[in-house]
């Protein structure tokens, strides 16, 4: 008989940088994490911590301290001693409850099953029944047996390795079910509220474990400092919902699928000589772990979920019931033999006549390959029976699904290869369907599947590929690699090393998933869903490309184009109209170059006018074309749609004429969108009613979406397609480069057809006003440019004169200042002070609505803050690359609401973190097809049914129930609405009660703070003042694109607040930082990213050089400079690229190369063309710098025809 297990359980902890050893943080500011948006239990800890304390009590352990921290249900997961832990009465108790403090154990933690909570069943009416939630909870603790059950213990996405763009959980360690804590009640409750509240029980409960007999923790404490330790022992879960609402059941294949992926950190932490833990005898523990769950796993892990999916659920409980006796097959057997009719009953299983004439008749409906399915694949794999529904569905494209029911039952790998599901927790990971397909030994069962299968390399392929997320292919031998290592850590039984001959032996299996390109002496592969949608634009942009030049008409002229750009209140009209005129002037060239041709590309950096332009071109095919001339302009984003249709609405001209929407909703217009916001690749409506389309914001455009927008448009019935963007910014977050492909193919073979905006009309601008030009000038250098064939020294000069100004710190511009900073106080200080400060200033220039000037109270800070902002939620804006750390947007966001609005905070509370008159982002689209109701401020009519963005920003403010209630502690807060910008008159709601039939709306789930942003977050928009935050103890994300993309966010001022010195801003220059010269890509030509250069930390953390003249090409400037670099390293002469040198008076340049040799370093300048006096200028005050300081080390190349033979004499005279 099968022993009962019971079910194992995940447990979510708040973040401890020192291994939750129950002991105060050694350096509590540090940890940002736990105070985060998604720590536990919910904003518990950041709305009591009190850091103060926590400093003085430093590495201390908890037990021997006077007060409890917030942190308590965690620190002690794995911690040596008993501490204490307590916990506050709800505020609506409202009648005198005691604090309830409770004994942790060592090894313990305390945790909640908050989705019990909110099923369905304990909801009556408007109203929670608690006896219900309680039953409930006992009902989950039960499921944990003692000495049986397994934990898994992780972080929420408040964690060091969670960003925006990529929000993580973190697996931290496991360990064996030692007890169960008693249920715990409050004390002192009064009559009502044990009655209304099921007796006044405590949402906590203790779960000891068996560490550290049973168990091990993952030591991220001890290499919180080595980014290249951490990328190999971090260990994110497959299957995201095994971490949700804090603890969760988890079955005997969820943890075996856990307890895999542990193995494999263990291994790693073994190779990299790890000594925290005897991981020679963990690897054994999970060994035997291993074998354990596969016996209580059993063979059909799926049977329950295909019953319940065919209306056959009265089987059930027979069918548990036999597989604990070991008679699950038997059983399986039974059970079908009854629905096809071969028995008339099933011993044991007493069936009502009406279920089972039911059962049977469901059954016989079924097709026969659902059948067989049914019967003889799925009960093999655990999963859910609402994923069995969706595969067995006509119409399983809507999840991704393009097989049909005999393939998937021949190659059940395609389930993990093709499942979307309807929510991020809603997937089918490889580990799932492979258990299935090759079970353990032990269980006296044929596998499936061989271990060297090419189905299942196949699938494991496809998983390697979709994880690398940004690129459209990879080496085969860097992905062989890759699977094996993965199947390095699993059972011996189930190990199996592949090579690359297998692809050639097995490649029609291969083709049913992948595409194989060989290039060279290398294979690479694709998905082939993302090699086609690669091949698909180039078809029909080829297709455009080939189309002669359209001929309006009514005529366009010169004329034309000038008074429609021309604008005579422009400052610049009227400070300088030669020169604005003449800007005017080529900005009609760039629309005449591309206004007649099929394809069109207009690309500028941020300040050239691309919108501007836009707006001409439009009103030119309204008048070339005629007024009924079909245009419909597409964005990627709800917040770039929303600003385009302002610029097109003010035109009188254009208002109510021309389309404007998001690329989603047009595609869900027309068939193309899935419910789950998928694409589909075929089925949908073929658009050919617009001659043109404008695409704004390219720059943000992946290749599934841009695949998907041109499978909906019938080309040939298309006049014109023109791509707006600047190419300098931050590539998609998605797969490929598209923009920067299609321009760098039109430049090469069709630059007729690329109109470049040149004239910065901002710089200018601010040139003239006194307004300054130093954000311009310091994101031009960062400028995305193509290898050149000689060296422009001006380009390479200006920079090197800028980055010396912003060395300096202070202002260094009317419009940019630079401030250094080396700690978290010191930033913190900084950044406030900073702001405020601004804020005086901006009020005493511009005094707001009925004040004379501003209000100064330093008790006060919410007043200067509102003031300024004036209901302006663009007017400022902290801007900063990460999430986490202290200088990520989470802590930045806490301190800022600390600031204003922490008496607010006690008391009226907050949801999910955010309060009233809090900065507030929308995090997710609300588009029609999902609307959000809001009412009018001015109270006339009842709510209606809104679209809001992703990316919109705007300020709480009461709920209109709520306006006559005084703010006090009696109110708590629980719901409350967002005024958007651009959309002022409008009250969107969001919590619980809304009124007026309005439903709930989770504020979690929609919003997040917003005064500090990520750079992402904030692309598309621009803001007056921005305060960029540099760090440089954490580089991962920093690029070129990124910083060039957060300085061009301000349209009047930018304060830089930089970590130490100038050193990070220099290193974000350099070529090999670039996140787009990172992506492979084959759009119109085959892009291969170096091997060297893919391996971002390895090429961050090096300061030898060693294999950069393998890089040349992608690291240098200019030709000229990649021959000195490959005659260099063919050589064997290591060197340095761009690598600032330091004089001892502080002052610095860069070189263009940097060679130790013989123990002495010589710097080599090649020095391109110089045309402005200026930069000559310049050259010779660099010159003689290297002749004080550093003499007899410089080494000088000109730009010539003869580089190679002078570039060899001198490696001849200095280095052999």
């Amino acid at each position: 008989m099968r022993e009962v297990l019971g079910m194992h359980i995940s447990a979510r902890l708040a973040w401890h940088d020192d291994g939750w050893n129950g002991c105060i943080c050694r350096n509590p500011a540090a940890n940002t994490f736990c105070v985060g948006e998604y720590s536990y239990p919910g904003q518990h800890i950041a709305e009591n911590r009190d850091l103060n304390w926590e400093k003085q009590c430093a590495g201390k352990h908890c037990g021997s301290l006077d007060r409890i921290p917030p942190c308590c249900y965690s620190i002690n997961a794995f911690g040596a001693e008993e501490v204490q832990a307590e916990a506050e009465p709800p505020s609506w108790f409202k009648d005198g409850t005691s604090t309830r403090r409770w004994p942790v154990p060592p090894a313990t933690v305390c945790v909640w099953p908050y989705e019990e909570m909110y099923a369905d069943d304990v909801r009556v009416g408007n109203r929670f029944d608690y006896d219900r939630r309680l039953e409930r909870a006992r009902t989950y603790f039960d499921s944990i047996k003692p000495d049986r059950s397994l934990v898994f213990y992780y972080a929420n996405y408040s964690n060091p390795f969670s960003e925006d763009e990529m929000k993580r959980y973190v697996l931290v360690g496991l360990s064996r079910v030692q007890s169960v804590g008693d249920e715990l009640f409050y004390e002192g409750c009064s009559q009502r509220v044990r009655e209304r509240y099921g007796g006044g029980f405590v949402w906590q409960r203790n779960i000891t474990s068996h560490y550290p007999n049973q168990g091990f923790r993952i030591p991220y404490h001890k290499y919180r400092n080595q980014p290249e330790v951490l990328e190999q022992i971090a260990l994110f879960p497959d299957n995201p919902r095994v971490c949700k609402y804090a603890t969760r059941l988890l079955s005997d294949d969820d943890a075996l699928g856990l307890v895999e992926s542990f193995l494999r950190v263990v291994e790693n932490l073994r190779d990299i000589g790890d000594t925290t833990e005897d991981w020679r005898s963990r690897t054994a523990w999970l060994q035997g772990l291993i074998a354990e769950l596969w016996r209580h796993r059993g063979l059909l892990p799926g049977m329950g979920a295909v019953l319940e999916a065919i209306g056959f659920p009265a089987a059930i409980p027979y069918f548990k019931k036999q597989a604990l006796d070991g008679r699950e097959v038997e059983a399986h057997d039974a059970i079908f033999g009854f629905l096809e009719g071969r028995v008339s009953t099933v011993p044991g299983l007493d069936l009502k006549p009406d279920e089972a004439k039911g059962a049977l008749r469901k059954w016989k409906v079924r097709t026969p390959a659902e059948q067989h399915l049914l019967r003889d694949v799925l009960p093999r794999f655990d999963l859910e029976s609402a994923q069995i529904c969706s595969i067995l569905s006509e119409n399983r494209e809507e999840n991704g699904i393009t097989a049909d029911l005999d393939a998937i039952a021949n190659n059940p790998y395609i389930l993990c290869e093709q499942y979307l599901g309807n929510d991020p927790d809603d997937i089918i990971p490889w580990g799932t369907i492979d258990r299935g397909m090759i079970p353990s030994p032990d269980l006296g069962c044929d596998s499936r599947a061989a271990v060297d299968d090419p189905r299942r390399l196949r699938a494991l392929l496809v998983d390697a590929l979709k994880r690398q997320s940004a690129h459209c292919f990879a080496a085969a031998d860097q992905l062989i690699e890759s699977v094996n290592r993965r199947l390095s850590a699993l059972p011996e039984w189930k190990r199996c090393a592949f090579r690359e001959r297998h692809l050639e032996v097995d490649a029609d299996v291969m083709h049913g998933a992948l595409h194989i390109r060989r290039e060279g002496d290398r294979t690479y592969l694709y998905l082939r869903t993302v090699y086609e949608d690669e091949r698909r634009l180039e078809e029909d942009l080829r297709f455009l490309l080939g189309g002669p030049d359209i001929q309006p008409q009514f005529p366009v002229t010169r004329q034309s184009w000038r008074d429609y750009l021309y604008d005579p209140q422009s400052v610049l009209a009227g400070l300088a109209e030669q020169d604005y005129r003449e800007a005017i002037e080529r900005q009609a060239e760039a629309c005449e170059k591309i206004f007649r041709k099929p394809l069109g590309v207009l690309c500028g950096e941020a300040g050239t006018g691309k919108t501007t332009v836009v707006r001409a071109i439009v009103k030119a095919i309204k008048k070339g074309h005629g007024a009924g001339a079909s245009v419909i302009a597409l964005a990627p984003t709800g917040k770039a749609t929303d600003r385009i249709r302002e610029v097109l609405e003010a035109d009188d001209a254009l208002r109510g004429k021309v389309e404007v929407a998001t690329i989603h909703s047009f595609l869900a217009r027309h068939g193309w969108l899935n419910p789950n916001m998928s694409f589909k690749r075929q089925g949908g409506q073929i658009e050919d009613q617009y001659s043109t389309y404008i695409l704004d914001e390219c720059s943000m455009l992946d290749l599934s979406l841009a695949a998907a927008f041109f499978r909906s448009v019938r080309w040939s019935s298309v006049q014109r397609l023109i791509l707006v963007g600047d190419p300098n910014q931050l590539p998609p977050i998605g797969r490929g480069r598209v923009f920067g492909d299609i321009i760098k193919y039109l430049e090469k073979d069709y630059p007729e057809n690329v109109a470049v905006l040149t004239e910065n009309l901002r710089q200018a601008q601010g040139r003239l006003t006194g307004g300054g030009t130093g954000i311009i000038d310091l994101a031009k250098c960062y400028l995305r440019t193509a290898l050149r064939d000689a060296k422009n020294e001006d380009a390479s000069t200006a920079a090197e004169i800028m980055l010396q100004r912003v060395q300096e710190g202070g202002d260094i511009d009317h419009d940019l200042r630079v401030l250094y900073w080396s700690s978290q106080a010191e930033l913190n200080d900084l950044l406030i002070s900073q702001i405020e400060q601004d804020m005086r200033t901006d009020l005493e220039r511009r005094p707001p609505r009925g004040k004379s000037k501003p209000v100064e109270d330093e008790d006060k800070p919410w007043v200067l803050w509102s003031q300024a902002f004036d209901r302006r939620p663009d007017y400022l804006q902290i801007i900063t690359p990460y999430r986490g750390e202290f200088f990520g947007t989470e802590e930045i966001n806490r301190i800022c609401q600390e600031r204003l609005r922490k008496s607010l905070l006690s008391k009226v509370g907050a949801i999910d973190g955010i309060t009233l008159f809090d900065k507030v982002i929308q995090v997710v689209n609300r588009p029609r097809s999902r609307p959000i109701k809001a009412c009018y401020k001015c109270g006339k009519g009842k709510p209606e049914p809104i679209e809001v963005f992703n990316g919109q920003i705007g300020f709480v403010v009461r709920h209109p129930l709520d306006r006559d209630k005084e703010l006090s502690r009696s109110l708590r807060l629980e719901r409350f609405c967002v005024v958007f910008a651009r959309r002022e008159g409008l009250l969107v709601g969001y919590g619980r009660n809304l009124g007026d039939g309005c439903p709930d709306e989770s504020v979690g789930e929609n919003l997040e703070l917003a005064y500090a942003l990520s750079v992402h977050k904030a692309q598309g928009s621009d803001f007056d003042r921005v305060y960029l935050v540099v760090p440089a103890s954490k580089q991962g994300l920093l690029s070129p694109e990124l910083l060039y993309t957060a300085l061009t966010r301000a349209r009047k001022h930018c304060t830089l607040l930089v970590e130490r010195d100038v050193s990070m801003l220099l290193k974000m220059r350099r070529r090999e930082y670039s996140h787009l010269e990172r992506i492979n890509s084959s759009l119109f030509a085959f892009r291969p990213v170096p091997d060297g250069l893919m391996a971002a930390q390895e090429w961050r953390g090096r300061e030898d050089g060693r294999g950069h003249g393998t890089l040349a090409d992608v690291m240098v400037r200019s030709k000229s400079e990649v021959i000195i670099a490959n005659m260099l390293h063919e050589r064997g002469i290591p060197f340095r690229y761009e690598e600032p040198l330091y004089g001892p008076d502080g002052s610095f340049y860069l070189p263009d190369f940097t060679i130790t040799w013989r123990g002495s370093d010589y710097y080599w300048e090649h020095v391109g063309l110089l045309s402005r006096p200026e930069y000559r200028a310049h050259w010779e005050k660099k010159r003689a710098w290297y002749d004080r300081f550093f003499p007899g080390r410089l080494i000088i190349t000109e730009e010539s025809g003869d580089l190679s033979r002078e570039a060899d004499a001198i490696i001849r005279k200095y280095f052999i």
